[in-house]
């Protein structure tokens, strides 16, 4: 049986499903990419549509999912690269404040020592390049 709870702290859950399944007369997913670049569970969304349309072809995939088009997640029906959403995930979810590190340690399924180095590399990373 799957862990679906984190589908309780999706963006998505709280607005109109249709922004993720546009009906063709001129819609696009435009609203609904900006709330999945906001939403702290991209990474759990985008691993559990991976899983549930395993390798189908395009066309046989519906809807937004974790900010990707069918398109996208057909042609990245690789797996995630886990790490790296895990650490844009820890970064979202500093930057948005709210959560002491625990909770976002606990959100994420990683220790406060990951949250820490993770937000010290990205800390460091933003003063190089400012």
């Amino acid at each position: 049986m799957r862990d679906l709870d984190w589908m309780g702290d999706a963006l998505c859950a709280q607005v109109d499903a249709d922004l993720w399944h546009p009906d063709g007369s001129g819609s696009t997913y435009g609203d609904a990419r900006r709330i999945c670049e906001r939403c702290p569970v991209q990474l759990q969304c985008t691993a559990f549509a991976q899983e549930s349309e395993g390798d189908v072809a395009h066309s046989h995939r519906h809807g937004l999912w974790g900010g990707e088009l069918p398109r996208q997640r057909a042609e990245g029906s690789k797996p995630v690269d886990f790490y790296t959403q895990r650490r844009k995930q820890i970064v979202h979810l500093v930057q948005r404040g709210g959560m002491n590190p625990q909770e976002i340690a606990d959100h994420v399924g990683v220790t406060v020592r990951t949250v820490a180095r993770i937000t010290k590399a990205h800390r460091e990373q933003m003063a190089v390049t400012a």
